[in-house]
């Protein structure tokens, strides 16, 4: 067994105003799109997208804990204009990571 990776998984409901639609078309997509940006330039943004249903999102953290990706996360222009219900964050203890050990291998 490969070994283990702390990271954070978010999920999000779509909040108050999410239009139909999917995130390109919301409300402060720009200022969304450059906060994530952000978060992959520091190493903390893993992985992330809409669910097929535009119903919400799930978010894949790395090099945060769950208290701290909460705090984080309150600077998300999404979640500060509505788009972004925060619905859960937890700590997850990675064991088995295929994509990683892809990427780290190439």
């Amino acid at each position: 067994m490969r070994r283990t990776r702390q990271r954070v998984l978010v999920v999000f409901k779509a909040g108050p105003t999410w239009g139909s639609g999917p995130p390109e078309d919301q409300p402060g997509w720009e200022a969304h799109g450059d906060f994530v940006d952000a978060l992959i330039a520091a190493g903390t943004f893993v992985m992330g997208g809409p669910f097929s249903d535009y119903s919400g999102s799930v978010n894949l953290l790395e090099g945060v804990t769950a208290e701290e990706a909460e705090a984080l996360l309150q600077d998300d222009p999404f979640v500060q204009n509505g788009v972004f219900v925060v619905d859960s964050i937890r700590d997850w203890t990675v064991y088995v990571d295929e994509l990683s050990a892809t990427k780290e291998s190439a």
